[in-house]
């Protein structure tokens, strides 16, 4: 099978999930949004669970590609970290308007994602210890007045991040977000 057939089942799917919630959705469901019959769904995905995944794993591919694309700008360190920042802190369900089946997908994220989206923070927490790293060598950053590794910076910006996106409403995430990278910013001031 085609992996342009699984990408449009991973489509309809996102979207029968999104409007319905993941109870709601059953495989049938999921092959009407995705126009395939359930024969076509059942080769490529064991059952909804696994459908579930590739959802999140799509999402997780594409904000890892988006990344990419920033860390190969010329931007300052901050500038880069900031940019990673506010694309990570969009959620996976950010489209979700409904706030019940919002957190209806958050909770079955935690049971049946969890793996892909920790792989997906450790990455990130990867990604951000490069960017500093970068901005030590390049002398635009000192790590030496808050005496952090810049993997000891990193995990703590993944985690509070992390902590802004669980405790803020959606529309103070990227405020508050672009607040706390200022005071990491002051904080490793040359």
């Amino acid at each position: 099978m085609s992996s342009d057939t699984q990408q449009k089942i991973i489509d309809g799917a996102r979207n029968c999930f999104f409007k319905h919630g993941f109870r709601a959705s059953n495989m049938s469901l999921i092959s009407q949004y995705a126009g395939f019959s359930r024969v076509t769904l059942h080769k490529h995905f064991k059952n909804k669970d696994g459908v579930f995944r590739a959802v999140c794993n799509d999402y997780q591919v594409r904000c890892n590609s988006d990344c990419q694309v920033i860390l190969a700008q010329q931007d300052s360190c901050w500038q880069k970290i900031e940019q990673v920042i506010t694309t990570w802190s969009k959620t996976a369900f950010d489209e979700v308007h409904d706030d019940k089946v919002l957190r209806e997908l958050l909770f079955e994220a935690t049971q049946v994602a969890s793996d892909i989206f920790e792989d997906a923070r450790a990455n990130l927490e990867h990604m951000l210890q490069g960017i500093l790293d970068e901005g030590v060598t390049d002398s635009q950053i000192s790590l030496q007045a808050c005496q952090l590794s810049s993997l000891q910076l990193a995990a703590i910006i993944v985690a509070s991040t992390n902590g802004i996106r669980t405790n803020f409403p959606r529309e103070q995430i990227l405020q508050t977000s672009q607040q706390l990278i200022g005071l990491y910013r002051l904080a490793t001031r040359v």
